[in-house]
Formats: C-alpha cells, structure tokens, sequence
C-alpha cells in the first residue's frame, strides 16, 4: 500500500534557483561574522597587550626602574603611538637615561594632542632643562615651586640633583638632595643620588651606606645594586660584593663591566681560572673593551705571565683606558721584559694623568662650586676628557664653556682641532672662524 501511495505521488517541484543558494549564502555570512569575531578578539587582545605594557611601564617609572620601564614603553609605542600618557612616560624615561633629545621629541608629540598650555607638559621641559645641567636657566622657578610644596617637588628636585651632577657642582647636588631627604627620608632615588654624590667626592664608605639603605628598601634598584658593587670592589670589600654582582649577572648577562667586576672579585679570592674564563668569553664578544683587556693583563701579570701581560695591557692602554692601575702594572711588565726606556715614557705619562684627575677632583670639588659660570672650567674639563677619549663627555663641556662666553677662544680652538681631526671640516672652519674673531684666539694661532 505504502509503495502504490509512493509511487502515485506527485513529483517535488524543481528548488527555486534562490533557494538552492542560501545554504551559501548563509556559509558566508557566518564567515564574516566569525571573521569579526576574530578580528575583534584580535583588537580586543592588542589592546589588553598594550593595556598591560602601559601599567607595567607607569609602575616602573614611578619606582625609578626606568630602564625595566624601556621596553615596555616601546611596546606601548607600537600600539598606541599618539598616546599622551605613553608619549609622557617615554619623555619622562629618556630624561631619565639622560637621552634628551628624545625627551624633546616625546614631549613636542605630546604638546601636539595636548597644546602648549598644558602643565605638566610646561614642568616636564623644565625638568628635561634642568636634568640636562641647564640649572641656572630654571634654579629660581624650581625652588619657587619646591617652597610651595608642588606636587611635583620630588621630580624638581631629582632633576636638579642630576643637573649639578652632570655640571661637575657635587656640592650644589648635595644641598639639593638634602632638602629631599627632609622631605622623603627613605626615598630610594635621593639616597641613589647621594650616593653618587659621595662616590665623585671619594667618600666611597658613605655612598656604599646610601646603596645598601636602597637596597634594604627596593631590592630591584638594580643600578644602585651596580654602584655598590663597584665601591665595594674599589675598596676590596670582595666578598660582599660577590653575591652581588652574580645576581647582576643572571639578571643582566649582556652587561660587560658587570662580567669585569665578576671576574676581578672572582680571582682576588683565588678562582683566577674562572676569572680567566669570564674574560676570555667577553673578549670573544669585544675585543676592544678595554677594561676587560687591562683585568685580563693584570691576571695575567700576577700569575708571572709578563710577556703576555704586557700584550693585554697595552692594546687596554691604546684604546684609551684611564685605569690608572693598568698604566702602573703596564710600566712593571715593560721594566721586567728589559723595556727600560718605554717603561719611563709609559710612567711619566701616568704622572700626567694622575695630575689631570686631581685637577678634575679640583675643579669639581671646589672650583666649580666657587665659579659655575667661569668657561675656563668647563674648557678645562672639556680638554681633559677629549685627552683620553672620553668624547661625549668632552664635547659637552667645551660647548658649555662656549655658552657661559661665546667667544671664549681656547674652546673654539680644540673644538676646531677635535673637528679638523675627525674630518669634519664644516665645523672645524666654523669655529676657526669663530676664533679669528676673537683677540685672544688670533694670539693662539699666530704667537
């Protein structure tokens, strides 16, 4: 029965051509949606990634981990390159790593979303001025704000502290930082700076005191973890620096003067082969870091290699090494491979520089807070550090000379002589003709 009702049934029409394809029509259509889905979860996990870096970066800035705060910040950046509050942070951080030119160009992105009205934007170019040793243009409107208790005070006065500190004027620093402490005693940075402070006026035992309070504080500062370590080292307080620096170690295995340190505390307590091994891997990676070079020619000198310390030493003294030490060990190895002569020369330029640091330690320690504004200081200091390849720094100096006095000849001279050597004659006849102009430079050139 069933079969006859089948078979006499009417056939099905034919499906309509708009029919068959709604099957397809509907697979495409959730594929959109679930591209959607994707592409939102993709938005939506971007942001949270950038979301994330921005609160891990604003943390470290304000806990003056600032190179821990770098990579985040960068992070940030790539996602969110017009963000006011990354582009602060970024100014804030390169003034911090002392990069200042991209703390300008942070912030003249920054006043570009904001405007030139903004306040913190306005105290954030004070800082970057004041950090960058520009502190007599803005000494007077900082203290203004300090004695009004600004909510920015602590900024204020970490930006002069820093300030005096790059003018060579420890003692101006000092005063800075010891309104800070009255106002934040356990305030890890000012006791950093202190530190530093007491580390350029030799007063190592009192910078190692400020380091170990920070540490007890933050145990992450780990540049204050550095700079205990090398005072520990230069007062050959060894063993309380190991541990130190082993941590450092694990947790910054790319830093060289690190590794350096690891291995002169490593054979002055008698593990000179693992000493050696610590050298011989960073040499492989740098063979023309000098202060690797000079501790690996003084391991080599106190195990009776004199040949082969004086082959350490002296590629660690051609590359501008200012280690005192490895000129002396130097002239040792050459008086006792029969180098009578050179061993002379090679001392009586140690004389040479041991005077240049005590005139730096002059001209820091007193003559510079007595005089801030007298270019032959900072042409002094300038000169001094052009001599033994220091160029940045050198450079620095000579042109803070040329803005206390424009016309201040000996500055213009060497840095004409600095350009002249380097190739740069575009310079080097600027500033010739700048000292044409001046009497005394007319003298210099023609006596």
């Amino acid at each position: 029965m069933s079969e006859t009702v089948l078979a006499s049934s009417p056939p099905l029409p034919p499906t309509p051509i708009h029919r068959r394809r709604r099957p397809l029509v509907i697979v495409a259509l959730l594929l959109l949606i679930g591209l959607g889905i994707a592409l939102g979860t993709g938005m939506v996990g971007t942001y949270l990634w950038a979301a994330y870096h921005l609160r891990a970066a604003r943390e470290a800035v304000e806990r003056y981990h600032t190179h821990e705060a770098l990579p985040h910040l960068q992070a940030c950046l790539t996602v969110w390159p017009r963000d006011p509050e990354t582009l602060f942070l970024a100014a804030r951080a390169a003034r911090r790593t002392g990069e200042f030119d991209w703390a300008d160009h942070y912030l003249d992105q920054y006043q570009e979303l904001r405007g030139k009205d903004d306040e913190d934007l306005f105290i954030e170019r004070v800082l970057v001025s004041a950090e960058r040793g520009e502190v007599n243009s803005v000494s007077r409107f900082c203290q203004a704000l300090v004695e009004r208790n600004h909510p920015a005070t602590p900024l204020i006065l970490e930006a002069l502290a820093n300030g005096y500190l790059r003018r060579a004027r420890p003692g101006d620093a000092e005063q800075v930082l010891k309104e800070w402490l009255k106002r934040q005693p356990d305030n890890p940075q000012a006791l950093h700076i202190r530190g530093q402070v007491y580390d350029e006026e030799l007063r190592h035992h009192d910078a190692i005191t400020d380091y170990r309070h920070v540490l007890a504080i933050d145990p992450d500062m780990e540049e204050t973890r550095l700079r205990l370590c090398e005072s520990l080292v230069h007062l050959g307080l060894t063993n309380e620096a190991l541990p130190h620096l082993e941590h450092l170690s694990r947790r910054r295995p790319g830093n060289l003067k690190v590794q350096v340190y690891l291995a002169r505390c490593y054979d002055r307590m008698g593990r000179s082969d693992e000493a050696e091994q610590i050298l011989t891997v960073l040499l492989d990676r740098q063979p023309d870091y000098g202060p690797a070079l000079a501790e690996r020619g003084k391991l080599a000198l106190r195990a009776g290699r004199t040949r082969e310390a004086e082959t350490w030493l002296r590629q660690a003294v051609e590359r501008g090494s200012g280690d005192v030490m490895a000129h002396y060990q130097l002239a040792l190895c050459l008086e006792k491979n029969g180098k009578s002569e050179e061993a002379q020369q090679v001392r009586a330029y140690l004389e040479e520089l041991e005077g240049d640091m005590r005139r730096i330690q002059d001209i820091s320690r007193e003559k510079m807070q007595q005089s801030p504004h007298d270019p032959n200081l900072h042409y002094e200091l300038g000169a001094i550090a052009l001599r033994y390849g220091l160029v940045e720094s050198g450079l620095r100096w000579l042109h803070r000379a040329l803005k206390e006095d424009p016309h201040h000849a000996p500055s213009h001279k060497a840095l004409m002589e600095y350009y002249q050597r380097t190739h740069d004659f575009q310079l080097a006849a600027e500033h010739r003709r700048q000292l044409e102009n001046c009497k005394e430079g007319r003298m210099a050139l023609w006596p």
